[in-house]
């Protein structure tokens, strides 16, 4: 199973949330009709393999964002207080569920978080969590036929 589809997996069964995975321009798009609130994440382009001792695991540094609907005339702190603190929870709830459940993935490090109030097609605010992970199952040559 693909790392994306761990990710996908791993943040649906911790929050019951829908999972949104596309190119920015495309997720805006998908927006305007999306079942909120949701998780999303834009098409990830670049990562790197961790090498353990010769087992290959796939690395990468994703931001995940926890959306929400929100009203055109939001003030910031009623959007704080009444739609990103939901949305805080749902990434809290990911999050603790990559350190206490099998996910096949591996929480490496939490880089840092951010708030998005955005006015696409669809007007919304979002909690992002920046993380690093990291597979848990490895590739080793042994898993590799001679000559294949």
């Amino acid at each position: 199973m693909s790392i994306i589809k761990k990710i996908k997996q791993s943040v649906e069964s911790a929050t019951g949330l829908p999972f949104y995975y596309d190119t920015p321009q495309m997720l805006n798009v998908r927006l305007d009709r999306a079942t909120y609130p949701c998780a999303m994440l834009h098409i990830v382009t670049s990562g790197a393999l961790a090498d353990d001792n010769g087992i290959m695991r796939e690395r990468l540094n994703v931001e995940v964002l926890f959306t929400t609907t929100s009203s055109l005339d939001f003030d910031g702190v009623d959007v704080e207080n009444n739609e990103l603190d939901k949305m805080k929870e749902y990434a809290f709830k990911w999050l603790l569920s990559l350190i206490s459940t099998r996910t096949g993935l591996r929480l490496v490090a939490i880089n840092g978080t951010n708030r998005y109030y955005a006015t696409d097609d669809a007007i919304y605010s979002a909690y992002g969590v920046n993380v690093t992970l990291e597979e848990i199952q490895g590739v080793t040559a042994c898993d590799f036929e001679p000559g294949k």
